[in-house]
């Protein structure tokens, strides 16, 4: 039985509406890599990094969450650079929370 992945689904659902909006949009490789039977990790990756990237025009990262889900240390860290640096960051719990921001 394959295992339900609901924040894939809402990212899908944030990712086709943006796009339908005309804004650019794209997934962040946010895991490793699979090296025969390894997961190698990326030391040079962020931690924490937001799962979408948009340009709405400005650059704005989103983060998916799903359910009671919250932020990991990591992604607390991520969501206050960027917010130091005057970067957008969302927290989505559904297409919902986006379609509220940009109607």
């Amino acid at each position: 039985m394959k295992r339900q992945q609901p924040e894939r689904r809402i990212q899908l659902q944030i990712l086709k509406y943006l796009r339908m909006k005309g804004f650019a949009v794209g997934k962040i490789k946010t895991t490793g890599a699979r090296r025969g039977k390894f997961f190698i990790l990326d030391p040079y990756q962020f931690k924490g990094v937001a799962d979408l990237l948009a340009f709405t025009p400005a650059l704005t990262f989103i983060e998916i969450k799903a359910g009671k889900n919250v932020l990991s240390p990591d992604q607390i860290t991520f969501q206050k650079l960027c917010e130091s640096s005057g970067t957008r960051y969302i927290i989505a719990y559904s297409l919902d929370d986006i379609i509220a921001i940009y109607p």
